[in-house]
Formats: C-alpha cells, structure tokens, sequence
C-alpha cells in the first residue's frame, strides 16, 4: 500500500513539473523566428495577406514572422510540410479554403484537416461574386438563370482548375437551381478571367477584388453578390439570399494552422497575437485595400468552420463527380 501511495505521489509530482514546464515554455514563447509557409505562389491574394498580417504579428510577439511559398498539389505539399513539423508554435500554414476544398476532391490526400493540424483563428474572407459577359443578354440573376434552363448545358464557366472554389461553387449553384453548365479548368484565377473578358466563357464565380475592375469598366456584368450583405464597392447588385437563394453564402476565406498538439497555451498566446494585430487600425486598412474582410475567432470556432466546409464540399464533389488528382 505505501509503494502505491509513493508511486501515486510520484506522479502526481511528475504531472505538476511538466504542467509547470508546458506554462513556462508558453511564457517565454517565441524566442525564435516563426516560419509560415504558404502553400500557393508568392504575389497572390494569399501571399500578400500572409506577408502584411505576419509582419504586424512579428512585432507583436517580439520574433520575427519569416513567410515562405511552399507549393504543389494543389496546395497539398504546404499543408504536409506544416502538418509533419514538430508541434512547437514555430512552424505555422496560412491557408485559403483549398485546403478543405482539397478534402473533399483528391482522392488520396496527405493530411487529415481536424486530425493532424490544429487551427489557430480564421483571419478572414474575401466576397464572390457572379459575373456573366456583356454578351450574355440577361440583367438579372432570374433571367440568367432562365436562360441557363433554355441552354441545357450548353453554357462554359470557368475556374481556377478542377476542383478549385470557383468550380465547388458553380457547381454549388447548379445543384441549387437544378442547372447545368459546361467547366472550363484553367491554371489559375487570371487566365479564366482572361478568357470571360474575351468572350470564350459566359460566366464565372469569381473573387469579387479579381473581377471589380471588369466590372468597373464595363468588362463584365454582375449579377450577384454571394456574401450576406452587399459589397460596399457595387451596392447596386443584389447578393444571391435577396434574390431566393435563402441561406446561400459563397466566401473565399483563410486561416492560421499549427501542427496538431501544438501546446494549448501556445495556440491561445498566437490567437492572441493575430487578433491583436489584424484588429490595429492601419492594419484592417491596408486589409480592406487588398479586398480583404478580415475577421478573427476563437480556435474551436475556426475548427467547427472547418468542419462545416468540408462536409458542404464532401456532399457538392459527390453529387457532381469531382475528382482531382
């Protein structure tokens, strides 16, 4: 009984120093420099929300945030390199949505989103928005969406590539209004965009600051906001919930990720240092000038998000047959 009593206070002894080294250890973090990998190329929407937003942080927590472009598979090697780094704090992904896109369309994939990375906080969105071709004679989402009925198929969208948000979300509306429509993949945002200006696509759902200058010159017509609210940069178009598509809210949004099993304290002292910096005035500025809504949360709300998008994707990719390799 007493060898009992003696190993029990052992470990109790045991439990308390290594409580007591995981509070210091988050104490005194960081005392290096923090990696961020981005898993897209450098100059894109992304990158340039994870260089503005990591240098404020950098001065937050007193280390520097050094931001480098890991790419591949569709984002897959970023988010594998950062999923197998020691869980420290010091090795950290800022993502876009491809990330639980991903999960729902390749068919082997090397993570786990819930189980293998622990989210930080989202840090923000950017709106979508429905553009179709001055050539397309419609004015009105109704119209369009008449006209598609007509059509039977035989209209083209374009996207960033098999899979991508643009593709989910077409194909998302489809299913909603019973429709169909003819993908184009394309190798990245700007060259679909290229070719909806020059005519050979009729549509597209696009990022609202990819599509904003179209639309400001006459390049293209709007005929939907997917957000909740509409964008304060065209508050003539209507969103997509004002005209019956109840519920329906299209975003390109991004998050902070750390390995999984990151300390607790850690996770809360970095949620705590990007909220603080993407709060700062000049910061949530500079944000919005890049086309950016930017907002913070709570790591258990980022993870319930996640969650929820990879469900919505997993339930769109299945019921249309999307698959990337």
């Amino acid at each position: 009984m007493k060898q009992i009593k003696s190993w029990r206070g052992l470990f109790l002894i045991s439990t308390l120093m290594g409580l007591s080294s995981l509070t210091t250890y988050a104490q005194n973090f960081p005392t290096k420099p923090i990696q961020v990998v981005v898993p897209v190329a450098a100059g894109g929407g992304t990158d340039l929300l994870a260089r503005n937003l990591s240098q404020k942080v950098s001065e937050v927590l007193g280390q520097p945030l050094v931001v480098e472009n890991k790419l591949g598979a569709g984002g897959n090697i970023g988010v594998e390199y950062v999923m197998k780094s020691k869980a420290d704090g010091y090795t950290l992904l800022i993502s876009p949505a491809t990330i639980a896109t991903n999960v729902a369309v390749y068919k082997k994939i090397p993570y786990d989103l819930v189980k293998d990375l622990q989210a930080i906080t989202l840090i923000g969105q950017t709106g979508v928005v429905l553009v179709v071709h001055p050539s397309v004679k419609v004015n009105t989402l109704k119209e369009f969406v008449e006209l598609m009925k007509t059509k039977n198929g035989d209209m083209n969208y374009g996207s960033a590539g098999m899979g991508s948000p643009q593709h989910l979300q077409a194909e998302f509306f489809n299913q909603l209004g019973g429709l169909k429509s003819n993908h184009i993949p394309y190798k990245g945002q700007s060259q679909a965009m290229n070719d909806l200006v020059g005519g050979q696509l009729h549509y597209m759902f696009s990022p609202i600051q990819n599509a904003l200058p179209q639309i400001q010159q006459g390049r293209l017509k709007a005929l939907a906001v997917a957000s909740a609210e509409r964008h304060k940069a065209m508050p003539q178009v209507p969103t997509l919930n004002e005209q019956g598509y109840k519920g329906v809210e299209l975003t390109n949004w991004f998050a902070v990720y750390a390995p999984i099993n990151t300390p607790p304290a850690v996770v809360k002292k970095l949620n705590a240092a990007f909220t603080q910096a993407g709060k700062e005035a000049k910061m949530k500025e500079k944000l919005d000038t890049l086309g950016f809504e930017s907002f913070f949360t709570s790591s258990d709300e980022a993870t319930d998000f996640m969650r929820s998008e990879i469900v919505r994707w997993a339930r769109v990719a299945a019921y249309a047959g999307i698959k990337a390799e």
